[in-house]
């Protein structure tokens, strides 16, 4: 859906923002980098050596899960205080569906089935590009 028919239905007037520098996104994903890197990867990489094992991909991906539940969607919001998870569910409990009007109005698009089924590892990077990335700073 157009954001543009999304805002003349609900009546606020959209506004363009100007594009992000490079600057800033260079600064977004450095500072995603740094928090990944130490909040998570070298953590991880100590308490499997002092077991005897390696840091690889099935490790991380075994470890990310419980991580993004426990530690990284666990933090206090700097600006409101809350965890952001909690406050979710309960401005949920209190959010209204889109009106019927809308809802009927909308596009269905249905996704082109894919000629050659995508297997799940190629989405991911092996661990040698993030170490790489590590390895500049």
């Amino acid at each position: 859906m157009p954001f543009r028919f999304f805002a003349g239905i609900h009546i606020f007037p959209p506004q363009s923002q100007p594009p992000a520098g490079q600057h800033v996104i260079r600064h977004g994903i450095f500072q995603l980098r740094n928090i990944a890197h130490g909040d998570f990867l070298i953590p991880l990489a100590a308490t499997l050596k002092q077991s005897g094992l390696k840091l690889d991909l099935t490790a991380a991906n075994a470890h990310i899960g419980p991580w993004l539940q426990n530690v990284a969607n666990a933090r206090i919001h700097g600006t409101t205080g809350e965890v952001p998870n909690v406050r979710l569910q309960l401005e949920r409990e209190k959010l209204q569906p889109l009106p019927v009007s809308v809802a009927a109005s909308l596009p269905i698009r249905v996704a082109r089935a894919a000629s050659v089924p995508m297997p799940y590892e190629s989405l991911q990077h092996p661990l040698s590009v993030y170490d790489s990335l590590l390895e500049v700073a």
